[in-house]
């Protein structure tokens, strides 16, 4: 009796680890149906079916493919930690892959959707503008650089605006040398925004109610050889409104991609002064601004509170090989330009 008990529990256990086992699809059958899944918009049960992909033929021809398609479900789905994280290790197993001007501005969008109000920590918007410079800097030519144009524009606001907010806080309470401070970092690292204006404004007033009538002419006339920042907000606002409408009409582009506008369509776009070619800018600095900065530098010593996003993030992609370089020749364009690839993510 105990025998046949312990054979009975066998064959028992077996069965039920038999009818928990599913079924090994074919490489085929797994693609199409995480394909269909995130063409349904169904994006966590894309994800799962192209990990299954990845975990039954590892070796498959679509593996590269699945991969930037499950990052890509990661962020569609709102899970950014996920789909940073996903894009990092994409980048990291395919340092040479075509697609990583798309990875880059994907990493850069995923920080981008978790930027805060501007009075509170800047993080994202720090990282989101690192990436965004890396597509303009290192792919050039790649569709992904126009829209990055305009999003780092997104993020140059928002981040001046969180030093504006910080300069008007200590200006406010009369402590006039680390309001300098602030504005300075303003023009150093944010020439280009409405913000900047803003804080030569304040400047001015607290120059005003401190006396310094040569300082505070030197900064309303920094101010006046500036464009009227409600104007720039409101025409920026507008190119915005209008790239969204104008992808809504294209069938192949997403709800929810950027409007592909370059810098030149942003109002009053050229250079940063003394920044990378092809980062966009909305105000040119006239001398007023150069003198004031000048002064202030001469008092308080360069670059003083440098934001993190006057540079760019490490990136884990190696030397370019001779081949690689070679492309780049051909193509015109930066560092590993990509090939003629179409976007895997859908953006």
């Amino acid at each position: 009796m105990i025998r046949l008990a312990i054979v009975l529990v066998a064959l028992v256990a077996t069965a039920g680890c038999g009818s928990s086992t599913k079924p090994k699809l074919s490489a085929d059958a797994y693609y199409t149906e995480a394909s269909d899944a995130f063409a349904k918009r169904n994006y966590d049960v894309a994800a799962n079916h192209y990990k299954e992909l990845l975990d039954q033929y590892p070796f498959d021809p679509r593996s590269e493919e699945a991969e930037l398609h499950i990052a890509t479900a990661h962020y569609k789905s709102h899970h950014y930690a996920e789909a940073i994280a996903a894009f990092n290790d994409f980048q990291r197993m395919h340092p040479m892959s075509p697609h990583l001007a798309e990875v880059y501005y994907m990493l850069g969008k995923s920080y981008q959707d978790q930027m805060t109000t501007t009075d509170r920590d800047q993080g994202a918007s720090e990282n989101a503008h690192g990436w965004f410079r890396v597509v303009i800097e290192r792919y050039p030519t790649s569709p992904f650089a126009a829209k990055a144009q305009h999003r780092i524009v997104q993020c140059r606001f928002s981040l001046a605006d969180h030093e504006l907010h910080i300069a008007k806080y200590y200006l406010q309470r009369g402590n006039l040398k680390a309001g300098e401070n602030r504005v300075k970092g303003l023009l150093e690292n944010y020439p280009d925004t409405p913000a900047t204006t803003r804080g030569l404004d304040a400047l001015a007033e607290a120059y005003a109610k401190a006396g310094d009538h040569e300082h505070e002419s030197i900064a309303r006339a920094a101010v006046a050889e500036r464009p009227n920042p409600d104007e720039v907000e409101s025409k920026f606002a507008a190119e915005s409104a209008k790239g969204k409408k104008s992808d809504k009409k294209n069938k192949s582009a997403h709800p929810d991609d950027p409007p592909g506008e370059s810098a030149a369509a942003v109002p009053g776009a050229s250079a940063v002064p003394g920044g990378s070619a092809g980062l966009p800018t909305t105000i040119v600095d006239g001398p007023a601004s150069a003198k004031l900065l000048a002064d202030l530098t001469a008092r308080y010593g360069p670059g003083q509170g440098v934001s993190t996003a006057a540079t760019s993030p490490s990136l884990v992609d190696p030397v370019k090989s001779k081949a690689n370089l070679m492309g780049d020749r051909a193509a015109g364009g930066g560092a590993g330009a990509p090939s003629s690839m179409s976007p895997l993510g859908g953006y």
